[in-house]
This record gives C-alpha cells, structure tokens and sequence, in this order.
C-alpha cells in the first residue's frame, strides 16, 4: 500500500480499552479519482472507547483533505477486511477477521453505514464435484489447451512477478480494486512461505505462458487454536512451529482465482479452474474448505460455487460513512 497509517490509542486509567488506524490509501485514490479513507485494526471495549478512536481517525484524514471514510481494511483491500456479521459462532479461517456481535450496533451508532456484502462458502470435498462440472472441466482442458503447474516456491520471486501481473489483469473488474505494488506483494509473501503447500497454488498456462492462477492456503488457525491457552512467547511459537513441520491442520481457505479476460469466457475454463482447485485441496488432506471472500452481488461466482456443492457460512461487511 503506497500512503500513510497512523495508530491511535485509547487507554483507561493506564490500561489500552481500543485501537484504530486512520489509513490514508493514496493507490486508491489515484486508482479511483477519489478522496477515500480508510480504518482498520479497530478494536474497542465499550461504545465510549470507540467513539473517541473514531473520532480521532476522521479528524486525521479530514486534516488531509479526505472526504469520506471506509472499513475496515486492515490496511487495505488486499489484506484483512471486513466486519463480521453473521457466523460468530464459528472460528475464523486463515487471515480473516472475527469480532464480537455488537459491534455491527456500534458501527451504525458512528453514523456509518453497510457499502458491500461478502461471504464466505463452505464447500465439501470429499464427495465428487457434480457430474456436469466434470464433462464440462474434461471438455474444457481438451479445447482450451489449458494446463496447470505448481508454482516453484524455490524462484518465488520469479513467481510473484508472474502473479502480480495477473494478479492486476484478472481483478480489476472488482469493486474497490487497487492494483498490487510489488513491494506489498513480497512483503505478503514474506509471511505466506511457512505455511503455502505448493501443490494448492498453481498457474494456469496456455503454449508455455501463464494465463491465469489459484491461490489456497492450509488453514493454519486451527493450530493456533490449540495452542491458545498456552503462555505466550517461544513456549507457544515451539509447538506451532512443530505442528507446522510435521501435520496437516485438514482444513483450508481457498483465497483467489482468476484468468485473463482473453480466456475468461471460454466455454469450461471457469468449471476446470474450480475443480482442478478443489482437487488439489482435497489431495493435500482436506475434507472441506473455505471459500472468502467473494461479494454478494457477484452472482455469477456465487452460482458456480452452489454448483459444486458449496453453501453460505460467514457473511462480512464494509461500511463508510462522509467526513
């Protein structure tokens, strides 16, 4: 994220009672032709703490000729975003946020108002993908001249530079759609290399070039699950690290897909990415997956995943309100 992030603090007799970040996206803005700011890592204890950390983040961006204000996004869209609104009961996959029920109510009680819906799917895979979306899948790999490869975590930085031109070609029809700058993309990568099984990341190539891309990730908070109530520091980092080398957490989140806009619309392309997808998740050991996020109104994306099988789980929001 090319801009600015200031921390604000709030405290009670000594003790931190709230946080907030006041974001100031200038890749956004020169993206979109706007004046937008942003808030993120917003946590609070009570109504009165978070009042004042909003109140400080919009004076912040008002001070820089901002206009409105928008999350959160912690920091920006290509990283945690979003307010859970529906699924508390269920624990949060791999960088996806959680929050307490009430905070929805506190939002609305700080003027600001829901923009976008996103869900999350949960889709099963140990039961075969429907019938049409394999003739469909096996129809498209013998006309398209698709084929898949892993990617090569060996020349990762090779790999990113492959991933981020596609990355800035396949989304940009997305809602609030910034292009990624490399540095937020290898800094990403910095974190995602203990964790990635290279077999559930794979390109999409056409006569030897790379069209397009699948990005899932081990749900690796399973293990921070269960090592929560154990003392924090290197007696909790050990064991983590240990569940990390030697077992399978059986549980992933399917992040993000696409193809360039020449192959999109190519009959079978769509029903070939999802199940050579969800038969890589599966061959790395887990029964099911996450799928998150994806916007409600993307009707066309949502069809495909109720077709194979997947249903609703978790639903986020994104709110804004003016300066």
């Amino acid at each position: 994220m090319h801009g600015e992030l200031a921390p604000f603090l709030a405290l009670y007799e000594g003790r931190p009672v709230g946080r907030i970040a006041a974001i100031l996206n200038r890749s956004h803005n020169e993206c979109h032709h706007d004046r937008m700011g942003f808030f993120g890592f917003f946590d609070f204890a009570d109504d009165a703490a978070a009042a004042a950390l909003f109140g400080a983040a919009c004076a912040w961006l008002r001070e820089r000729g901002l206009t409105s204000i928008r999350g959160p996004y912690s920091p920006s869209i290509n990283d945690v975003c979003g307010l859970l609104s529906e699924g508390f009961e269920l624990p949060p996959s791999v960088f996806m946020p959680w929050n307490p029920p009430r905070y929805s109510a506190t939002y609305r009680a700080l003027g600001l108002e829901e923009v976008r819906t996103l869900y999350s799917f949960r889709i099963p895979l140990d039961v075969p993908a429907p019938a049409v979306v394999e003739k469909m899948a096996q129809r498209a790999r013998q006309r398209s001249g698709l084929t898949v490869r892993p990617f090569n975590l060996q020349a990762l930085n090779d790999e990113l530079r492959i991933l981020q031109r596609l990355y800035n070609v396949t989304l940009d029809r997305n809602w609030g759609y910034v292009p990624i700058k490399w540095e937020d993309l290898e800094h990403s990568a910095e974190g995602l290399k203990a964790i990635a099984d290279p077999n559930m990341l794979f390109f999409v190539m056409h006569e030897g070039r790379e069209v397009g891309y699948s990005i899932s990730l081990p749900n690796i908070n399973i293990f921070l699950h269960r090592t929560r109530s154990w003392p924090r520091g290197v007696w909790r980092f050990l064991p983590l690290l240990w569940f990390l080398k030697t077992s399978k957490p059986g549980d992933a989140r399917h992040l993000i897909l696409g193809v360039e806009p020449e192959f999109r619309h190519r009959a079978g392309v769509a029903p070939m990415l999802f199940q050579e997808t969800f038969k890589r998740v599966s061959a790395a050991g887990n029964p099911s997956a996450e799928i998150s996020w994806i916007e409600a109104n993307n009707t066309e994306i949502v069809r495909a995943i109720e077709v194979m099988g997947g249903y609703q789980e978790k639903t986020y929001t994104i709110w804004e309100k003016e300066l």
